[in-house]
């Protein structure tokens, strides 16, 4: 079982940190003195043994203690639970009989105080045990002495009700016996104060607040209460006891039907039964009645009904009235029905209570009640009149028309709550105006001398008047000081969100002007710029502008508008240079506009030269412009080492209208030049302008780069080389169309870099790769040199995706001119191009001196070479190359030329050097055999050979066999041993050159071969 420190400690579970600390501190000591007592030791001991545990648990951190208070309330509702299951246990045993009967209850009521329950735990636990009657005594014992008030008291309240007609204290307040206590204090309250205000003394007014006083002092105490309950009850006892020996004076026996009577007069006096009979027997006992009928009275006589009326107390025959229509008393002819105000059924007049369980006794209450809530709904007092109508709902809940009227005063509540939180939703929001109207709209529903809206109504009104009071001063300088008014009219808005005059007047009022205006004379028109104002909140803004041509502007309606605009810049086109103008700027807001403006001027507009171009030479720099309008004359300044300044800082140089030519000047130097516009006023003086300021360095004339040479390396990289300049830097430019740029022609960075293509970048002074050349389609790559500001182009060089034809041979036929030509096609080509030049090797594919020839794959492998023939009467060595040609993408696209093998040299017809050589066997077995050359004319050099071999036929090229064995260069009558173990007698054998040498370093020769004296170039 977990400990409960809060009972140790005396305190409730729900005390704070300090609570807990004052009683551990005032309960330490006592627990420690109790130890002495040798009876309660070990408790207080074990109180002492458990203060660290109590100390962590409650007085550490607050997550300590929540989990102790949840393991606290766990435990102690198992302890509960095993008592009720004894309780329980116990309640089985009591009724196993078949119910409970009072003393039952009365034992196990016992048991459960003992076990520390409750008697609400009892009767949870009895709810569905029927009750047992219980045998009744022999004797009648005496009744329980009762608290009750004493006579004298009982006396003194009969005599004040009897004054006012009431029955009691409920009765003389109209309210019912379980009235809450608090509608009891209010209403002895209410009515105290209404006596009170009666000036007069009277015997009524003393005896309604004697009886104000005694409903204060016994009904508004629970116990007083009670005590006065049991007062009625006995006092209704004391009445159905004379009614009792009253009817049985005189009576040798208790007959039926006076039992019956008395029985219908105690339960009109709240008797039950029992109750009554056993008054009765105590009543036959002390009067000698027998209670048992004779044997001669078997039938019960059923008396006369009659009819009391409740006015004059006069009884009338229910017969005598039953028949007629009015049902009227026949002695004051007051009515003798009633109608129900639930059901709306007619009833007797000695009928207490309808079917549906309306109470005749109540009907008068009900009356007062509902005509008291009509005249409390009138006055608008809805909270009395809903007072009144619960009233009648605690003893009346289905009368129809109270349930109407709450709903209506419902609605009005609804209404009345709606219009207070509008109100105080507009007071809340700074919106004075609508609060005050929302709040008279309160204010007519509610009593008119409800203390809430007076003191509501002041609270609006001041600061409305302050509002108002500021909006007028903010009004009376609107147009003299804008600003001060702004800030008056945000002032009572910030009392009051929405008064109209503080909201027009707001809107009405100028704005700031604009400031720092701004002009500037660029391209023949005025670009002006201001600086808007500080934003105000109340709305965007508008600009302004004003003109005036010769002078400046004095007010605002001078001058001509030009422009309205809400951006913070303009471009005046219908200016002319030369012309002298003033501006001015204001704001505009709405219909209002600002009282003062932004103002420049007047000023001259001097216009500049435009579309300025330098071009610097050797030792010259030539300057040309476009002149302005109106320009009288156009100067030229240079300077050394910093602009000029103005028209006279610096030399001045000749010029014409629109161009100067400055000679005489230093190569590498920079100068600065400034153009400026001279203008003519007309008071004759004359201005210059700001000026156009470019630089220039005199240079000597940059040569033109040539051709770079391509060459592809390894991975797919293209190099590409040229000769280093002497001056500047090359930049290569990598277009897929031809640049468009003539060689020669030079250009600043910012045309160059207008170009459509791709810059690469430079490793060196004379040579720059391409790590990533297209993959389809030609390109073309174009050098520049930098230098002095500006860039010559060179000669292009074009380089495409499709590969090069490969080994290329030549042969001549004959002594004519007809070539044979055999190479190895590209995979990607299917025409070849040969490209043949006289005398020097051709400059591309597209090179205009040379023979061009296109070749389709088909027609080669008819014959397995090409046949060309070279023209007549042309001398020297022919250079040969086949390029691939191919279509990609739709475009023809040529080879770039790379291959070295793609190209050959052919000699002329007329060899200077004929070669002839001879084999010779050798003369011992086991030597090798002998090569000797002979050349024509003698003496003559021999370029280096290949020893070529077949084992079926004469070679034809050196295609046609084996290489063999390689000679170097030599001259004529050379001998040279043949190494390999070749027998020629067997083999066929033939000398060409050697296929590994370039052919551009070969000289031209003619090879005669042995067998049948032919000569084979």
């Amino acid at each position: 079982m977990v400990a409960d420190y809060y009972t140790m400690l005396g305190v409730d579970p729900g005390a704070d940190r300090g609570t807990l600390e004052s009683a551990l501190a005032r309960c330490q000591p006592l627990w420690s003195s109790g130890t002495r007592n040798p009876k309660n030791k070990h408790t207080y001991q074990s109180y002492l043994d458990q203060i660290p545990a109590l100390r962590q648990a409650l007085l550490g951190d607050p997550d300590a203690r929540a989990a102790y208070d949840a393991e606290l309330a766990a435990a102690q509702r198992i302890e509960r639970d095993g008592k009720l299951d004894t309780l329980q246990r116990l309640l089985r045993l009591r009724s196993a009989k078949g119910g409970l009967t009072v003393g039952d209850r009365t034992l196990l009521r016992d048991e459960a105080v003992r076990l520390g329950l409750t008697a609400d735990d009892l009767d949870r636990l009895a709810e569905l045990i029927p009750p047992k009657p219980e045998t009744p005594a022999e004797e009648d014992t005496p009744d329980p002495p009762v608290d009750v008030l004493d006579p004298a008291m009982r006396r003194q309240i009969r005599v004040a009700l009897t004054h006012l007609r009431r029955l009691d204290l409920y009765d003389a307040l109209s309210l019912t016996r379980d009235a809450p206590a608090q509608e009891i204090i209010a209403l002895a309250d209410a009515e105290r104060r209404r006596w009170m205000q009666k000036a007069q003394v009277t015997a009524e007014k003393t005896a309604w607040l004697e009886l104000v006083s005694h409903a204060q002092s016994h009904l508004t105490n629970p116990e007083s209460r009670a005590r006065y309950d049991r007062t009625l009850a006995l006092e209704a006892e004391e009445t159905l006891v004379a009614s009792i020996e009253f009817a049985l004076q005189g009576l040798p026996r208790l007959d039926p039907g006076t039992r019956n009577a008395l029985l219908d007069e105690g339960a009109a006096l709240g008797i039950g039964p029992e109750r009554v009979d056993r008054l009765i027997v105590r009543a036959c006992r002390s009067l000698g009645v027998a209670r048992d009928a004779g044997p001669s009275a078997t039938t019960v006589t059923v008396p006369p009904r009659h009819l009391r009326c409740r006015v004059c107390v006069g009884v009338t025959d229910f017969a005598q009235a039953a028949r007629q229509k009015t049902a009227a008393c026949r002695h004051c002819r007051a009515s003798l029905r009633w109608d129900c105000p639930i059901c709306k059924k007619p009833h007797w007049i000695d009928e207490p209570r309808c079917p549906c369980g309306f109470k005749v006794e109540l009907r008068d209450p009900l009356i007062r009640h509902f005509e008291a809530a009509t005249r409390a709904y009138k006055t608008r007092d809805l909270e009395t009149a809903l007072r009144h109508l619960k009233r009648i709902q605690e003893f009346a809940p289905k009368h129809v028309g109270t349930r109407k009227a709450m709903e209506r005063i419902q609605h009005r509540l609804a209404d009345i709550d709606r219009a207070r939180a509008a109100w105080e939703s507009a007071r809340t929001a700074g919106r004075l105006v609508a609060a005050l109207e929302t709040l008279e709209l309160w204010a007519s529903m509610l009593h008119p001398g409800h203390p809430e809206v007076a003191s509501s109504r002041a609270d609006l009104t001041t600061p409305l008047r302050r509002a108002q009071n500021l909006a007028a001063r903010g009004r009376a300088i609107a147009a003299t000081d804008p600003k001060a008014a702004r800030s008056f009219y945000q002032q009572s808005l910030a009392l009051a969100s929405d008064l109209p005059e503080a909201l027009e007047g707001l809107q009405r009022c100028p704005p700031d002007h604009p400031s720092s205006l701004i002009a500037d004379f660029v391209d023949g028109r005025v670009r002006l710029r201001w600086v808007a104002p500080a934003p105000d909140g109340l709305g965007p803004l508008s600009y302004i502008l004003l003109r005036k041509h010769g002078g400046p502007i004095e007010h605002l309606a001078d001058g001509t508008r030009i422009a309205e605009l809400t951006a913070t810049e303009y471009d005046d086109i219908q200016v002319s240079a030369g012309e002298t103008v003033s501006y001015a700027a204001l704001s505009r807001r709405g219909g209002a506009e600002s009282v003062s403006a932004a103002a420049i001027g007047p000023i001259v507009l001097l216009g500049e030269v435009t579309d300025i171009r330098v071009e610097a030479g050797d030792q010259e720099v030539d300057l040309s412009w476009s002149p302005p309008a109106n320009v009288l004359d156009v100067r030229v300044v240079r300077k050394l080492g910093a602009p000029p300044t103005n028209a006279k800082d610096g030399e001045r140089v000749e010029t014409l209208r629109d161009r100067a030519h400055d000679r005489g000047l230093d190569n590498d130097r920079v100068y600065h030049y400034g153009v400026f516009s001279v203008y003519k006023m007309p008071d004759g003086q004359m201005i210059a302008s700001r000026g156009v300021f470019v630089s220039a360095q005199p240079h000597p004339p940059i040569e033109i780069l040539p051709t770079p040479t391509l060459s592809l390396e390894a991975g797919g990289r293209i190099r590409l080389d040229w000769p280093r300049p002497p001056r500047g830097t090359v930049k290569i430019l990598r277009t897929l169309k031809p640049a468009g740029r003539v060689p020669g022609e030079r250009l600043s960075f910012a045309e160059a870099d207008a170009l459509d293509g791709h810059w690469l970048d430079v490793t060196a002074p004379d040579h720059a790769n391409d790590p990533a050349p297209p993959a389809l389609g030609v390109c073309h790559y174009t050098p520049m040199i930098a230098s002095a500001g500006m860039l010559t182009v060179g000669r292009s060089a074009a380089y495409s995706c499709v590969p090069d034809p490969s080994d290329l041979r030549a042969t001549r036929v004959g002594h004519g001119q007809r070539v044979h030509l055999r190479w190895r096609w590209s995979p990607q080509g299917a025409q070849s191009l040969i490209v043949a030049r006289a005398g020097s090797a051709p400059l591309g594919s597209d090179d205009p001196d040379a023979h061009r020839i296109l070749v389709h794959e088909l027609d080669y492998g008819r014959l397995g070479h090409h046949t060309l023939t070279l023209p007549l009467n042309v001398e020297g060595p022919w250079h040969i190359r086949v390029y691939s040609v191919a279509q990609v993408a739709g475009q023809t696209v040529v080879s770039p030329g790379l291959e070295p093998t793609a190209r050959t040299l052919l000699p002329g017809p007329h060899p200077e050097v004929t070669v002839s050589y001879a084999f010779r066997r050798p003369g011992f077995p086991g030597r090798p055999w002998q090569l000797t050359f002979r050349t024509e004319p003698a003496g003559a050099e021999i370029p280096p050979t290949a020893l070529v071999a077949h084992p079926r036929t004469i070679p034809l090229s050196v295609d046609d066999g084996e290489i063999v064995q390689q000679f170097p260069a030599s001259r004529d009558g050379s001998t040279f041993p043949i190494q390999s173990k070749l027998d020629l007698a067997k083999q066929r054998a033939r000398i060409f050159a050697d296929p590994h040498t370039e052919p551009d370093s070969m000289p031209p020769i003619r090879l005669r071969h042995p067998e049948n004296g032919a000569t084979r170039a």
